[in-house]
């Protein structure tokens, strides 16, 4: 009995200590992974969006508006959105942080226009 009531708490301890560090974007290399939503090859890092549910599942998108319609249609509850900076595609952006615009000056995947920057001075040359 003693022996199992301390593997429970060594189980208990392990499991919170593992989910207390902070969670970060992965880096992906171009075309190694496809889109969770459209299932596109990602291969153009600026629009490269990612998320990360309460659960621990990452997911990854060619551009934003899959990412958008994707948390739509499966109600995904998520803990971390991340978009990809459109002047320097290899930093992330939390979502709730990014400055994201449409328009028809840019080219995304899906054909939406959306990108993100980090600041609205970066987005303005691209606006309509």
């Amino acid at each position: 009995m003693w022996f199992q009531h301390h593997k429970l708490i060594f189980l208990t301890l392990t499991v919170v200590l593992c989910n207390c560090g902070e969670v970060k974007p992965e880096a992906l290399t171009v075309g190694e992974i496809k889109c969770d939503h459209c299932s596109m090859s990602i291969v153009d890092m600026r629009f490269h969006t990612q998320l990360i549910t309460y659960k621990g599942k990452r997911y990854h998108f060619d551009a934003i508006e899959c990412a958008d319609q994707f948390i739509h249609q499966k109600q995904i509850k998520t803990k971390q959105i991340w978009v990809s900076n459109y002047l320097q595609a290899n930093e992330f952006i939390p979502k709730e942080n990014a400055v994201i615009i449409q328009t028809k000056k840019i080219r995304s995947p899906m054909g939406g226009g959306f990108a993100a920057f980090k600041s609205h001075e970066d987005a303005s040359p691209y606006q309509n």
